[in-house]
C-alpha cells in the first residue's frame, strides 16, 4: 500500500506595505541613531575649533590687559633709582643689585590683582572694558557662537548652517616675576633694563571639555644707566695682563 508524503505547508508571504506601528517604530530607531550620530560629530567637529578661538581670543586680551596694568600701576609709579638698589660690582665688573622689598612688594601685589580683576578671574560677572573703544570682552563667561557648517571641513561652508550657541569658562591665576638685564656701555659703565614678566595660568571650561592655555607676556618697564670710574688702564676683551703703571707719589713716600 502506497502512503502519501506529506510535505508541509507552504507560508504564504503578506504582500504590500508594512503594518503603521512598525514604520512608526522604525522611523523612530532611524531618527534617535542618526541624531545621536549626527551630535557625536558635530561635538567632535566643534571642540577643536571653539578652543582655537578661545585661545586666541584670551592671549589677545590678556596682553592687552597687561599693558594697561603695567601702565597704570608700574610705569607710572615706579622710580627706577628706588627701586634698583646698586650694591657695587664683582670682580667681572657686573653690578651687585637688589630690589627694594617694600616697593617690589606693593607694585607686584596692586598689579596682579588689577591683572585679575580686569580678567575676571576673582570676580564671576566681571566684565573687563578696553579703553578708548566701546568694546566689552567677556573673559569669565563668554558665548560663542559657531556656525554648523565648520563640521564638514571645508572652508567654503564653514560659514554656512545654524549658528550653535556654546558657553566657555574661564579660570586661573597670575604670576609675575621681575627681570634685569645687564649690558656694557663703555669703559665700566653699565646699561641695566628692568623688565617684568608675567605669566597667567588660564583654564578654558565648556560643558564636558577644558583646556589649560597659559599665556606669558613680558614687558620693559624702564632701565637705568650705571657709570664706573675711569681704569688706569683699558685692555679691551681683558685677555691682555695690565702693565704695571707707577702711581704718582707712591715712590716719594717710600
Amino acid at each position: 500500500m502506497l502512503r502519501r508524503r506529506r510535505f508541509p505547508k507552504k507560508v504564504k508571504m503578506r504582500k504590500g506595505p508594512l503594518p503603521f506601528k512598525y514604520v512608526l517604530l522604525y522611523t523612530v530607531i532611524f531618527f534617535v541613531l542618526s541624531s545621536l550620530i549626527s551630535l557625536w560629530v558635530i561635538d567632535e567637529s566643534i571642540e577643536p575649533v571653539l578652543m582655537e578661538v578661545a585661545t586666541s581670543e584670551i592671549k589677545r586680551v590678556s596682553a592687552q590687559v597687561i599693558n594697561e596694568s603695567i601702565d597704570e600701576n608700574i610705569s607710572e609709579q615706579i622710580d627706577m633709582d628706588e627701586f634698583i638698589i646698586i650694591h657695587g660690582k664683582n670682580e667681572n665688573g657686573t653690578p651687585i643689585i637688589s630690589f627694594n622689598p617694600k616697593l617690589y612688594n606693593s607694585i607686584r601685589a596692586e598689579t596682579i590683582k588689577d591683572i585679575e580683576k580686569k580678567l575676571g578671574i576673582d570676580q564671576g560677572n566681571h566684565i573687563y572694558e578696553s579703553k578708548g573703544t566701546n568694546d566689552q570682552d567677556h573673559l569669565n563667561t563668554e558665548v560663542y557662537y559657531i556656525p554648523l557648517g565648520v563640521v564638514t571641513g571645508n572652508s567654503l561652508l564653514s560659514n554656512f548652517g545654524p549658528r550653535i550657541p556654546i558657553e566657555m569658562s574661564l579660570i586661573g591665576n597670575v604670576e609675575s616675576e621681575f627681570k634685569t638685564k645687564y649690558t656694557d656701555a663703555g669703559i665700566n659703565n653699565g646699561f641695566l633694563e628692568l623688565f617684568v614678566n608675567f605669566k597667567v595660568n588660564l583654564q578654558i571650561v565648556i560643558p564636558t571639555y577644558s583646556e589649560e592655555a597659559p599665556v606669558e607676556h613680558t614687558v620693559k618697564i624702564g632701565d637705568i644707566f650705571i657709570p664706573g670710574s675711569v681704569p688706569d688702564y683699558y685692555g679691551g676683551d681683558k685677555s691682555m695682563p695690565a702693565p704695571a703703571i707707577p702711581v704718582p707719589g707712591k715712590d716719594k713716600k717710600e
